[in-house]
C-alpha cells in the first residue's frame, strides 16, 4: 500500500483575523511509514499558494485550499511522497557509485579493442548491460530512478542495445575466423611439433592445458577477437600466443572477417558515446542530489578520521 502523505494547515490561534497566519505540517513527506512531519509556521495566506505551487499542486486544488482556510481556519490535502535523503543515501549506494566506476572501466576496455570476449558460451566478461554491473537487490532502486529520469532511461536503453549488438558481431567475427580456412590451416601449422620445440613446449596438451582438442582453435580465435596483448608468463598459451600474436591478427583484415570487424568497431565506437554519456549524466544526478540534500557522496568511517 503506497504510503500517504497528508498536509494539514491550521489558522495559528494568536493570529489576528485580519491577518490571518497558518501552520502547515507536512506528514510523510518522503513516505516515512512512521508519519514523520515537517513543519511551517506563521505562514501568511500568500506564502501557503506559494509553497503549494512549488509542490506541484494544481491551481484549482490551491484555490480550494486558501478558501476552506478563509471560511474554516483549516484545510487538508493528500500529496504524492517527495524524493528524501533515506532514498539519495540508497540510490548513492546501491546504485550510483557503483555503476559509475564500471562503465567508467567499460569505455577504457572498449576503447583498447579489449571485448572481453569469451566464445564458450558467447559472452563478454567486464561489459554488460547496465543493471548485470549491480548487485541484484540494487535493480529495484535502478528502477526507480530510471522511472523518474526519461533521458537517463533512454540513454540505458541505447547502452544496452549496443552491448547486445556488439556481442552478436562479435561472435560474428569469431565465427568468420573459423570459418576462414587460411586462419585454420595458420594455427595447425604454428602448433606442428617443429614449430612448438622452436618455442620450448613438449606438447599441444602444455599449451592448451585442459582445454579438449575441439576448443583450441576457438580459443585462438577468441585472443584474436579480443585483440589480445602479450600473456604473462603464467598462461600456459603465453609462450605460443606472444610469439605468433602478430600473424594471427592480421587475420582481422583478411576479406568477410575485416566486414564483421569493422561492424563490431562501429559499435564499440557507439557504446564508447553512450557510455560516457551515462557516467556524466550519473556524475550530474548525484551533485545535484547531494547538493540538494545535504548527502555525501560516500559516508566515511568517522573512527578512522585524524583527530
Amino acid at each position: 500500500m503506497p504510503f500517504l502523505r497528508l498536509v494539514n494547515i491550521n489558522r495559528e490561534a494568536d493570529s489576528s483575523p485580519g491577518e490571518p497566519r497558518y501552520w502547515l505540517v507536512d506528514a510523510g513527506r518522503f513516505g516515512e511509514e512512521s508519519g514523520a512531519a515537517h513543519s511551517l509556521h506563521s505562514l501568511t495566506p500568500s506564502e501557503v499558494g506559494d509553497w503549494l505551487t512549488r509542490e506541484g499542486v494544481s491551481y484549482s486544488e490551491i484555490e480550494r485550499v486558501l478558501n476552506d482556510l478563509h471560511q474554516a481556519g483549516s484545510a487538508q490535502l493528500q500529496l504524492e511522497p517527495k524524493l528524501g535523503p533515506r532514498i539519495v543515501r540508497a540510490w548513492f549506494d546501491t546504485v550510483i557509485n557503483p555503476l559509475t566506476p564500471s562503465l567508467e572501466n567499460e569505455t577504457i576496455l572498449v576503447g583498447r579493442r579489449n571485448w572481453t570476449f569469451s566464445f564458450r558460451p558467447p559472452s563478454m566478461g567486464l561489459i554488460r548491460p547496465v543493471r548485470n554491473y549491480l548487485e541484484e537487490k540494487a535493480w529495484a532502486n535502478l528502477e526507480q530512478i530510471l522511472e523518474l529520469d526519461a533521458t537517463l532511461d533512454a540513454n540505458v536503453q541505447s547502452h544496452d542495445s549496443a552491448v547486445r549488438g556488439l556481442l552478436q558481431a562479435l561472435t560474428s567475427v569469431h565465427s568468420g575466423l573459423l570459418s576462414n580456412k587460411e586462419f585454420t590451416d595458420s594455427v595447425y601449422s604454428l602448433l606442428t611439433p617443429e614449430r612448438l620445440a622452436e618455442l620450448g613446449v613438449n606438447s599441444v596438451e602444455q599449451i592448451f592445458g585442459l582445454y579438449p582438442p575441439s576448443d583450441r582453435l576457438g580459443l585462438v580465435a577468441q585472443y584474436v577477437v579480443n585483440c589480445l596483448g602479450d600473456q604473462p608468463p603464467r598462461y600456459s598459451t603465453a609462450r605460443f600466443w606472444n610469439s605468433n600474436r602478430e600473424v594471427l591478427l592480421a587475420f582481422l583484415n583478411v576479406p568477410d572477417v575485416r566486414e564483421r570487424y569493422a561492424g563490431a568497431l562501429s559499435l564499440g565506437d557507439h557504446l564508447t558515446s553512450v557510455g560516457m554519456t551515462l557516467v556524466r549524466q550519473l556524475k550530474t544526478i548525484r551533485r545535484d542530489l547531494s547538493f540538494r540534500y545535504d548527502i555525501p557522496y560516500v559516508v566515511g568511517d568517522a573512527g578512522n578520521s585524524a583527530a
